[in-house]
């Protein structure tokens, strides 16, 4: 998916396109890639974890921050010392990937970027709900680091 038009002008239109066109970039950055790669970094992550990282992170942010819902362990992404982990295959990981941005953009689409998060999940009191247009910007800016992330992975790995 390209960037979305140099015209757009509608905040919320704007930032969902570059979600989508960032989400597309991942799983480019993914294909191809050598699905039990092993670690080259120090923190240990590797590109299917990212992947599953992701997800998480959208669930975290969307379902469980934004809507309020209750989600089966937020942070099913991480192992007992913080680290991201994943055990499923790639096919798995992205099938998930997947769902997890349609039910994103579901509830994108039923507010506006002035709608504040819900009190429950993710943000119940004391803790400061944010808006929906903050959530979708710093989703936004997570997932362009990740793919930048991702595009040193890939360097790393190719001989």
């Amino acid at each position: 998916m390209p960037e979305p038009s140099r015209q757009l002008s509608d905040p919320q239109e704007l930032l969902a396109g570059y979600l989508d066109h960032y989400r597309e970039e991942i799983l480019r950055g993914l294909d191809g890639f050598p699905e039990h790669e092993v670690s080259r970094v120090p923190s240990g992550w590797t590109p299917l974890a990212l992947l599953k990282h992701l997800a998480y992170m959208e669930r975290r942010w969307f379902v469980w921050g934004f809507a309020g819902e209750q989600v089966e362990d937020p942070h099913g992404d991480r192992g007992e010392n913080d680290e991201l982990v994943a055990t499923e295959s790639y096919e798995e990981l992205k099938e998930l990937y997947l769902a997890q941005c349609e039910r994103s953009r579901e509830i994108v689409a039923k507010a506006r970027p002035s709608d504040v998060a819900a009190r429950t999940g993710r943000f119940q009191p004391p803790k400061e709900a944010p808006t929906l247009g903050w959530i979708l910007f710093h989703v936004l800016e997570e997932y362009i680091r990740h793919a930048g992330h991702l595009d040193i992975a890939r360097e790393l790995a190719e001989p």
